[in-house]
This record gives C-alpha cells, sequence and structure tokens, in this order.
C-alpha cells in the first residue's frame, strides 16, 4: 500500500499527462459532409434530381457517388417517414408509361408478349401469353424470377397479388431484392375457384384453399383484374365486376378462401376497386357517370361486416379536364389514394384530402397498375434514368 503522499504525486502525474485526440477534420472534409447531408434531403419525388445535384460540380458529385450515399439517402427517408415514389404505370401489355425520369432495367423490354397481373413492393408479375408461364420482375435490378407451374387442380389463373414476405413491419423503402410471396386465385374445371400462396424463400405452392361457386358455371367465373386490397391477414379480390368479393387468407400453410358479400348497388362499366383504408376499414369504390362513390366496412375475423355509404362525390370537381370519360383502374399501396384513368392521362386521387394529382398524360387502356419504389440512381453513370429530352432545334426535320 503507498503512502498518502506517494498516492497524492501518482494522481499529480496522471493530470499532467498528454491528453491524445483526434486529429479535426480539414475544411474540405467538412464541406464534403455538409454537402452530403444536402443531398440526403433531396425528395426522392424524381430520381433525377440526385443526378442534377451531383452535376453541380465536382464536389457535389463525390459526395453523390460515395459507395455509402444510396444507403444513407434510403436511411434517412426511412427516418422521416417518406413513402415510396410513384415512378410510373404499367399498361396490362407490360408497357411501363413513365411519371418520373425513371427507365426500367434492360429486362424488361423483352416482355412484350405479357399481360401484367400485379405490381407491388417494387415489383411486377407477368403472365405469358404463349404458354402462360408466370414471372416475377424487379424493373430496378432487372432481375426476373420464374415461378413453377401453379397447383394441378387450377386450369386458369384469374388474379394474383405479390407482397413483401421481410420479416417485421417492413417501409417497402428497398425490400425489392428480398424475400417474396405471390398470392394466386385460379379456377378449376369443376367450377371451383381456388387459392395458393409461394414462398420464394422455399420455391414452391403451398396447399390449396378452395370455395364452390355453385351460383356460377365454371366457363362464366370471373375475378377481376385490378389489385387485390390487403386488410388484416387477408386479400380481398373483386369477383365478376364487382358483384362478388373474395377474401383469401394468405396463410402460407393454411390459407383460407371465402366469399364476402358486396355492398348492394346498382354499378356500371366504369371500374370497382376494393381499398384499404387508412383507418383498417375495407372500401369500396366505383364510378357511375362523373360521379365517384365510396362504401366501407370494418371486416370482421370472417371478413364479413356491415356495408355503410361513406361519401360521393363530383369527379368534375377533382378533375376539371374536359373528359368523355373515368374509369377507377386501383390504388396506391399503403397511401390512402386511387387511381383514375381518363382519355388524357392518369390520375391520383387522395380519398382523405381529395387532393388530385395527374402523373402521367399520355395514352393507356382502362387497366394499368402504378409502380413504386424507392430509386436512387447510379450518380456515375446516370443508369435507371430516362434520357433529357432533345433541345427544340435538334427534334426539327426537314
Amino acid at each position: 500500500m503507498l503512502p498518502i503522499q506517494a498516492r497524492r504525486r501518482l494522481r499529480r502525474r496522471r493530470r499532467g499527462e498528454p491528453r491524445t485526440s483526434a486529429a479535426p477534420p480539414s475544411l474540405d472534409q467538412l464541406v464534403q459532409d455538409a454537402i452530403g447531408e444536402i443531398l440526403l434531403r433531396v425528395s426522392p419525388e424524381d430520381p433525377a434530381d440526385i443526378v442534377r445535384a451531383a452535376a453541380v460540380c465536382k464536389t457535389w458529385r463525390r459526395a453523390a457517388a460515395e459507395p455509402s450515399f444510396a444507403a444513407r439517402y434510403r436511411s434517412h427517408h426511412r427516418a422521416a417517414g417518406t413513402s415510396p415514389t410513384v415512378l410510373g404505370a404499367f399498361r396490362t401489355d407490360a408497357v411501363m408509361i413513365p411519371a418520373t425520369s425513371f427507365l426500367p432495367a434492360a429486362a424488361g423490354y423483352g416482355y412484350r408478349k405479357c399481360h401484367v397481373l400485379d405490381c407491388r413492393h417494387g415489383r411486377v408479375v407477368l403472365e405469358s401469353l404463349d404458354d402462360g408461364e408466370i414471372t416475377v420482375w424487379d424493373p430496378i435490378t432487372g432481375d426476373e424470377h420464374v415461378l413453377p407451374a401453379v397447383p394441378g387442380d387450377v386450369t386458369l389463373v384469374c388474379n394474383i397479388a405479390v407482397l413483401c414476405a421481410a420479416a417485421g413491419n417492413c417501409d417497402h423503402l428497398s425490400c425489392h431484392t428480398g424475400p417474396f410471396l405471390v398470392a394466386m386465385l385460379g379456377a378449376s374445371a369443376d367450377g371451383q375457384m381456388h387459392g395458393s400462396v409461394y414462398l420464394s424463400e422455399t420455391g414452391a405452392w403451398g396447399p390449396l384453399a378452395s370455395v364452390e361457386l355453385y351460383y356460377l358455371a365454371a366457363n362464366c367465373i370471373t375475378v377481376d383484374i385490378v389489385p387485390a386490397a390487403p386488410v388484416g391477414n387477408a386479400l380481398y379480390f373483386i369477383g365478376d365486376f364487382g358483384s362478388e368479393i373474395l377474401r383469401f387468407e394468405y396463410d402460407p400453410e393454411e390459407p383460407f378462401l371465402s366469399v364476402v358479400e358486396a355492398p348492394d348497388v346498382e354499378l356500371c362499366c366504369n371500374g370497382v376497386v376494393l381499398v384499404p383504408e387508412a383507418d383498417g376499414r375495407l372500401g369500396f369504390a366505383f364510378i357511375k357517370p362523373y360521379q365517384l362513390h365510396m362504401w366501407s366496412v370494418e371486416t370482421g375475423p370472417d371478413g364479413e361486416g356491415e356495408w355503410e355509404h361513406r361519401w360521393n362525390i363530383d369527379l368534375m370537381l377533382l378533375i376539371p379536364e374536359p373528359v368523355p370519360s373515368h374509369h377507377l383502374s386501383g390504388f396506391v399501396d399503403g397511401s390512402n389514394t386511387i387511381v383514375v384513368i381518363t382519355d388524357n392521362g392518369v390520375y391520383t386521387i387522395e380519398l382523405g384530402s381529395f387532393h388530385t394529382r395527374p402523373l402521367c398524360k399520355r395514352d393507356m387502356s382502362y387497366s394499368g397498375f402504378l409502380y413504386t419504389g424507392f430509386f436512387v440512381p447510379e450518380c456515375r453513370t446516370g443508369l435507371g434514368l430516362l434520357p433529357p429530352p432533345a433541345p427544340a432545334a435538334a427534334m426539327e426535320t426537314d
């Protein structure tokens, strides 16, 4: 045991020892960090904005080309609660109508003999018109995942939904390269409707769930090719042009398929869409000439509930441009927004505020699928972006 005086001298010597500290960052590093923070706050509404910002000078370009920038950009907007951006709209013939500068990976241009069946969580489901082969395609990376043949009892695939299968509460900003599941509804020759779930992690279809539509002949079964609405642990599909609803609990091991009664309303041919509402209810939206109607139900464990009329509104107040017709086509996943197609283009309508936004003005059929994702372009090459429009003078012809 040291004497008290010796211990005091030891403490004094320790206090007098030089302190080691990290060298302060250089001015160049501080500028680089500040520019990186600015770039993180660029809106993801149009992917080309990142490339435009990177074109300011070499310093900005270096910041945007950092290998860690894409992950930091996603992390920043994930923390801010940013929703995936509507990058474009796919027609049923797999042609993409761009709503931003995003350009699908080159693999997508081979899909000219396909129908789009669903578009969700950064993936597109395509069915070959030649042999019925089903492919899940990632337009950002170009990756393709060909599914095995559907279970033997199914002779006609009626509709499909693709969903992220990542564990936990995914925000779907960058899950397009992760695991997924495909929920399929199909009919058999004996007039039954079947449902099954495919898991990318196992590479196989699960058991069939079945329900008999006894009031329809086998060749009259219809499931509308519009996006299925996810509410709780089930997907809701529109059937028979809105006169019935099919509820599919997509548990891969114990799927369950049932028929839910639709609202008792008179429908017409302007489209019917099921909408997952922000409050967890199931919405039933349809258009009768120039009027948008919404019914909704708070579904119980079996999917049943009491439908109630919520509202109807004149579409001419929301889309004032003179158009001869409006058609409901789907919804924007996770944003309480529906999609309306007119002869002039594609619009989205937010159901809480009724805010209307034009997406694109190009011609589109009355059936289409919005493609949403969170795309961070390669700033060194600009890959994944549409080329800028040619100057007016360069477009003139003799």
